[in-house]
């Protein structure tokens, strides 16, 4: 496998959760070179010039910043932008008619937060490839 990789997104305003899952990621995939974390999704935005593969998202994202925007929001933006971005929704999201939006409408995929969701995260990762590998894409 390649050691060059595009970065991956952490967008997630619980930081120990975000510190946590961005330890894991660099222990599953040591070929990555760049795991970045947001507290909101608006500093994600200002970032997306480095052409994440992979955005990680909480759908509330405005627990300890009101004036932030949620989820769906911020994904519709990436998509806009970067619309070849794989963006993973990881939330306790109990409205699942957001879910649905973000899952048919921006072609997310959805993993509910659980003490299987790194586990699950990983494989996604990996399948997110016909090589069962970290997918490379074109900025």
């Amino acid at each position: 496998m390649k050691n060059q990789a595009y970065p991956i997104f952490i967008v997630e305003d619980n930081e120990v959760y975000a510190k946590s899952l961005q330890t894991f990621m660099q222990s599953r995939f040591p070929q990555l070179q760049e795991i970045k974390v947001f507290r909101i999704g608006e500093l994600c935005l200002m970032e997306l010039h480095r052409n994440p593969g992979i955005v990680i998202m909480d759908y509330v994202l405005n627990s300890k910043y009101e004036q932030a925007n949620n989820g769906l929001e911020i994904i519709k933006r990436i998509k806009e932008e970067k619309p070849l971005t794989k963006i993973i929704v990881l939330s306790v999201q109990e409205k699942f008619d957001v879910i649905l939006e973000a899952i048919k409408k921006y072609d997310c995929s959805y993993i509910p937060k659980d003490k299987d969701s790194f586990q699950h995260i990983e494989q996604l990762i990996k399948d997110f490839s016909p090589q069962k590998a970290i997918p490379h894409f074109e900025p």
